[in-house]
């Protein structure tokens, strides 16, 4: 979707996506219903329609522009296999910081999570591809701190140590 600058559209956008917020911490993804969405919105059908598809665009474009935030928060995104450890934690870091739109977004997805920060990556590290073990290194580290992230069973500054 293009951006504008019109004001109108921006604010209309904006209402959508805070609506698409809201419904979806509380439904999955294949329960919204566009004329719910249009309800708390403040929009009619007509206007959803000429900025998204259907909810499930409207999901993914939130979706992938969380999974570029991650990855813009993620420090060390540079260590992957030069400190493991550090990156690791920089990819804890990156995923506690946006942990509740996480949570909303991807409840009950996690595994969408998890692949389209894969595949962020190796666009950040175009050689993974070509190694199926630095691929597995890779999906072994999202995969842990993923887990982490979801268990939580421990205080924040343990994990962080550990």
């Amino acid at each position: 979707m293009r951006e504008s600058t019109d004001l109108r559209v921006v604010k209309t956008r904006a209402n959508i996506r805070a609506a698409f917020l809201q419904l979806r911490a509380g439904s999955p993804l294949e329960k919204l219903r566009v004329k719910r969405l249009c309800e708390l919105a403040l929009i009619n059908k007509t206007t959803i329609y000429q900025h998204y598809q259907d909810v499930y665009a409207l999901a993914e474009e939130i979706e992938d522009e969380t999974i570029r935030s991650i990855i813009n928060r993620f420090e060390n995104i540079g260590d992957l296999y030069a400190d493991p450890e550090r990156f690791m934690t920089g990819l804890y870091v990156a995923f506690i910081s946006h942990k509740e739109l996480i949570f909303t977004l991807f409840n009950g997805r996690m595994n969408v999570l998890l692949e389209k920060v894969q595949r962020q990556l190796v666009a950040h590290y175009p050689a993974i591809g070509l190694a199926p073990h630095k691929e597995i290194l890779l999906s072994f580290l999202i995969k842990g701190a993923s887990h982490v992230l979801m268990e939580a069973k421990y205080e924040e500054k343990v994990m962080l140590q550990t």
